[in-house]
């Protein structure tokens, strides 16, 4: 399947080419307006990714993993019982923390993720 996709992206970019540089009139246009709105299409991808970058790099993220931190906290320190409620809180807690990509966060991040997660999974044992 990726080999079929490939092979049409490579064609549509070929054809797109032949038209840009030997294609006649409105041909040779509108193979113009694909190449510029590709590079704009190419910046913006850039730009986006470089800001998600620095909000990973600047710890916007820290603050998320010390909310969950102290939340799991809370449930440590109540004497109460765990309902099937607080149960199917925390299973789909441990669910979203397990979908955070740790190869974006800093080691120190990463190693309290893991943390929260065990945590997670040893309060759901109980």
């Amino acid at each position: 399947m990726r080999k079929l996709i490939f092979t049409i992206l490579i064609l549509l970019a070929g054809y797109v080419g032949y038209m840009y540089f030997f294609g006649k009139g409105d041909d040779k246009a509108k193979a113009e307006i694909i190449v510029h709105e590709t590079k704009e299409l190419g910046k913006a991808v850039g730009d986006f990714l470089s800001t998600q970058k620095e909000k990973y790099d600047e710890g916007e993220f820290d603050s998320l993993i010390d909310k969950v931190g102290a939340m799991l906290e809370k449930l440590k320190s109540s004497d109460q019982q765990t309902s099937k409620e607080v149960k199917d809180n925390l299973k789909e807690l441990q669910d979203e923390l397990r979908q955070i990509d740790m190869d974006k966060l800093s080691e120190e991040n990463r190693q309290a993720l893991e943390k929260i997660i065990g945590e997670v999974e040893d309060k759901l044992t109980e």
